[in-house]
């Protein structure tokens, strides 16, 4: 039986390439520090993946996006 971890992040905080790979810093916000505070947003992993994938993987996303819109759940900027 196979076990597939899920991750949570809030969004992509930071972006890099290096060489054939292109490492992406996921960040989830934490509770403020302290009252009235703003919640921080914090690195949490980082997901390393050939140049090809992530080409090919902002492709699929890219789709993503139009039908979001073309669906009206988000506005385009």
């Amino acid at each position: 039986m196979s076990h597939i971890t899920q991750l949570f992040a809030d969004r992509i905080a930071n972006a890099a390439v290096t060489g054939p790979l292109i490492r992406l810093e996921l960040a989830a916000f934490t509770p403020p520090s302290s009252e009235g505070g703003k919640p921080e947003l914090k690195p949490t992993q980082t997901l390393v993946m050939p140049l090809d994938g992530f080409l090919a993987s902002y492709g699929m996303l890219e789709s993503l996006v139009k039908k979001l819109i073309a669906d009206g759940v988000v506005k385009p900027k």
